[in-house]
């Protein structure tokens, strides 16, 4: 939708409601004159946020579309979304897990695809990872989320994974400052998602021992156990990584430059030997 256009959807609806121009700037919280600008169209004249609050006051909702050379910018998005999720289907797989990807579910009205499903036979747990290259919209996509932990068992048994001691979600985000800033400023939201970073994946390296089957209570359940069970046996309710496909297929960084190198004991640099030498003589 273009300026002009926003501007006469703003006139109408404060037309619908009998407001005059500064009924409805006082309600938004800004100046008439600002208000003016809004139903003329001028909205390069003013800040997203003013816009948002102008906008509120008549409850409308602001949802900004990014376009960048027609069906490029799909496509672009589509290449970083797959790069991530090939990456880390090998890494998961590298570290022992059983690595099914868009794996598809309809379950009694519930339809979708999850990006990745992992299944780690020894410790009988499931994840759930859903890729996201831009976060824009956190409340869907929890709740997308939350849909596909709870038909993750269902989808696991049709693949023939039937022991499942916790589903635990992961959220792998693609690393950028924009993501970085969405969810710390909706810290509450993902609260869930406490493990983050190495923690995280360190976990995902071992999710037996201290972190799940060896810390299990011994009158804990087996296959049925609930994930409030899960998490008092060392199992995460959730995971967040930010990463990018060059961190997750790379296993090993190797730093040069100025980090300090070791001598070997009895060896000594050619300079320090003339030295010894020089002060011998």
């Amino acid at each position: 939708m273009r300026d002009l256009e926003i501007g006469r959807v703003v006139r109408a609806l404060r037309r619908r409601r009998g407001w005059r121009q500064d009924d409805a700037a006082l309600r938004g919280g800004v100046h008439r004159s600002t208000w003016s600008l809004v139903e003329r169209g001028r909205l390069d004249r003013m800040t997203l946020s003013t816009l948002r609050r102008c906008l509120a006051a008549i409850d409308v909702r602001l949802d900004l579309l990014a376009r960048w050379r027609g069906s490029d910018l799909d496509r672009l998005l589509d290449e970083g979304h797959s790069r991530l999720q090939a990456a880390w289907k090998a890494r998961l797989e590298r570290w022992g897990w059983e690595v099914i990807a868009e794996a598809s579910f309809n379950h009694y009205g519930d339809r979708g695809r999850i990006d990745l499903l992992a299944w780690h036979s020894a410790a009988t747990i499931l994840l759930v990872v859903e890729i996201k290259t831009v976060v824009a919209d956190a409340q869907d996509l929890l709740g997308a989320l939350d849909v596909k932990v709870r038909v993750a068992r269902s989808v696991a048994l049709e693949r023939g994974w039937p022991r499942v001691l916790a589903v635990v979600p992961v959220l792998l985000v693609a690393e950028t400052s924009t993501n970085r800033d969405r969810i710390a400023r909706l810290g509450s939201l993902f609260g869930q998602f406490a493990p983050r970073g190495r923690v995280a994946m360190t976990w995902m390296r071992r999710p037996m021992g201290a972190h799940a089957s060896a810390a299990r209570p011994s009158g804990a359940r087996s296959s049925g156990a609930r994930s409030s069970g899960a998490q008092n046996a060392g199992i995460p309710r959730g995971l967040l990584i930010f990463s990018d496909s060059r961190s997750a297929t790379t296993s090993r960084v190797t730093r040069v430059g100025r980090d300090r190198v070791r001598r070997r004991e009895g060896v000594a640099s050619s300079g320090a030997a003339a030295a010894d030498r020089t002060r011998g003589d």
